[in-house]
Parts: structure tokens; sequence; C-alpha cells
């Protein structure tokens, strides 16, 4: 058979594996907080039996064939993240992978350069549910942006999690731990502890527990899952100076949405702490406004923090910082310029790194390693 592309044939080969298959596959994508989850929902499937899993971040047009073709007759289960950037693209990974779980984990300002808006980001991921067989399960954030764009193609029953009375999964009792986020689940009062700080990660766990659920996963064997994964690289993860000074990684990805559910969550655990935000790339015609609000929004979250903003939008956002009243900010060109501005600092003073992959935020943590190396 002659195909026009090899990406064509790349496609036709996982369909075709992927049609051998017989476990439930869950297909997940979102704004934020996919590959975060993909790992969670893999760790209590993983309690049932063995779980293939995306690999990395591999979650495109030639990442999602290359992961059905890893399927074996070992595996019981699989679970594949779906990435975008246009409409129509999550719609032809799902032709391919076929899920009958899909798990939406976030909607919000992302790909705006192609998109637009954030409702037709909704549309986007929605092409994920409208995909999902009459017997099949929807699974969302109950708080989750538009969700009626997101469902509005939907023909399978919708379960929904949160922190509402309602929620088929309820998170109550939500709290910043010293070692991460933890929380209480649904009526039997389990405990969640997670290795991973931030609200938005309980409900990446949420969302986890709801598809273990689904599949048979005990409630209690789900959280055992669950307190066991550590932070992917780079996404919220805690780690340690020489001199015991605190450092969150949390530079994979940013936009909007992430970025104020990572201040959140930083400022709870040190509010008097050091903020290095990097640009938020990807914004469109909507990234000055969105930086301005960045701005604003780090000062209301703890007039104590130090603001170290980096990037083309630096300026953008410390100015907008220091007319909400914060004190101590300053922008540098970039995340070397970062560094060096952390070389005068309280030692034992948390640090957020958090800005868009571009930005390369991760080497202000190696150099501040290697100075105290």
């Amino acid at each position: 058979m002659a195909v026009p592309s090899p990406i064509q044939a790349l496609g036709m080969l996982s369909l075709r594996k992927r049609l051998r298959f017989t476990g439930p596959v869950i297909g997940l994508t979102g704004s934020s907080g996919k590959t975060t989850t993909k790992e969670m929902v893999a760790a209590v499937l993983d309690t049932l039996g063995p779980t293939l899993r995306t690999a990395g971040n591999l979650n495109n047009h030639l990442g999602v064939p290359l992961t059905l073709l890893r399927l074996t007759e070992a595996h019981r289960y699989a679970v594949i993240e779906m990435g975008m950037s246009a409409r129509g693209e999550i719609r032809h990974l799902s032709e391919l992978a076929r899920p009958r779980i899909g798990v939406i984990t976030s909607v919000g300002a992302a790909h705006l350069e192609t998109l637009k808006r954030v409702e037709h980001v909704a549309d986007a991921k929605g092409e994920l549910l409208a995909m999902l067989p009459t017997n099949g399960v929807a699974i969302i954030p109950s708080d989750v942006a538009w969700p009626w764009r997101l469902t509005r193609g939907l023909h399978a029953p919708l379960v929904a999690v949160g922190q509402r009375a309602e929620d088929d999964v309820r998170l109550t009792h939500v709290r910043e731990g010293k070692h991460g986020a933890a929380a209480r689940v649904d009526g039997e009062m389990c405990p969640l502890r997670l290795q991973m700080a931030g609200a938005h990660n309980l409900s990446n766990a949420a969302l986890a527990i709801a598809v273990g659920l689904q599949l048979g996963v005990a409630l209690r064997d789900a959280v055992t899952a669950l307190e066991a994964v550590a932070a992917p690289s780079m996404r919220g993860e805690i780690r340690r100076l020489l001199d015991g000074t605190a450092v969150v990684l949390d530079c994979y990805n940013a936009n909007p949405q992430s970025m104020a559910a990572s201040l959140a969550a930083f400022v709870q655990r040190a509010p008097t702490g050091i903020v290095v935000l990097g640009d938020m790339l990807e914004l469109g015609e909507r990234g000055p406004g969105a930086h301005a609000a960045l701005g604003e929004a780090v000062a209301r979250a703890s007039g104590s923090l130090r603001l170290i903003a980096v990037g083309a939008f630096g300026e953008v956002v410390a100015q907008a910082a220091r007319r909400a009243g914060l004190q101590s900010v300053q922008s540098v060109p970039d995340a070397g310029a970062a560094a060096e501005a952390l070389a005068e600092r309280e030692a034992g003073r948390a640090i957020l790194l958090k800005g868009s992959r571009g930005i390369g935020l991760e080497r202000v943590y190696s150099t501040l390693s290697m100075e105290q190396a």
C-alpha cells in the first residue's frame, strides 16, 4: 500500500496496533497539568496491572503513534497524553488512540497565537470528549473554564472532581503541608498527602482517583499510589541547595492559569520568598496584558515577596508589580542575569522558578547549585 507520507504510515501502523489492544485506553489533555496527571493516572492503574503511559511529553502527531506502537500483550491499560496547538489536532489523536475514558486537566490561556480566545481552547480540548463512545466516561475538574464549550459534543457520562459538595470525587481540608499539598478525599475522609505542592496538583490527583474508581481501584489503594508519585522533572519539583534553601522548579511551561496556581502554592509555603518569573510564551496579542496582570497578582499575593521578572516581558511584569505596591522588584533579560541577581539573597529564603520552557529558568538552579558546590 502506498501512502502520501511517512507520518500517515506511522499513524496507520499505530491504529492497527491500537485496534488489537483490548484493554481500556485513557486519553488525557489540558492546558496545564497533562504530564503530571498522566503519571498519576498511570500510577493508580499500575495497582491493577501493567500500564503503558506516554513517555515524557511525546504527545503530538508523532509521539502518540509512537506510544501506541509500544503496546504489548502484557499491558492491561494505556494512558495516552495528547497535546495540541490548533483545532482538529486532538480529534486526530483521538482517532488513533480510541480512548474509552477522556480526562481534561484544565482549560486556560495557552496557544493563543493560533486559537486566539480561551473558549476556542475549550473547543479544541473538547474534541477528546466528543470522540468518546457512549459507554465511555468523561472526567473533568468541576471548576474548569468554559465547561459548556468543553462538553457540548459529549455523548458519554460525565464525572466531575473538585471541592464542591456535588462533585463525584470531592476534596476537603485542602492545605499546604511541609513536603507537599494535602487534603481529604470523599465521605470516607481518606487523607491524601502529595510529594508536590499546590491545590492544582490535588485536582490532578482527584482526576486520577476518578479514573481508578471507574476501573475498579479501591480509593485507599489509589491514594497510596498517588502519595508515592514524585513531581515530573521541572514541573513543581521541590529541591534544596546546600545551605538548605528550598527551590521550586516549575519551569517546564507556563500560561496565566499555571502561573497563578504555582504562585498561590508557593506563597502559602513561603510568603516572604523570592519569585523568579519568566515570560509566558505563545499568548499572541494577549501577551502584554497577561504579563501586566501577572505583576499585579504577585503584589497582591504578598507584599513581602521579592520579584525577579525575566525575559522580553520582564519589565512589563516589574512595572505592574511596582504600581501595585510591591517594593522589592527587578527585571532582567535572561536566566543568566536572574542567577546573578540571586547572588545577593538571604540564605534559606525559598525560591520559585516559574516560566515557559523557552526561558530556561532551570539554568538558575544549576548556577546556584554550582556556586555552592
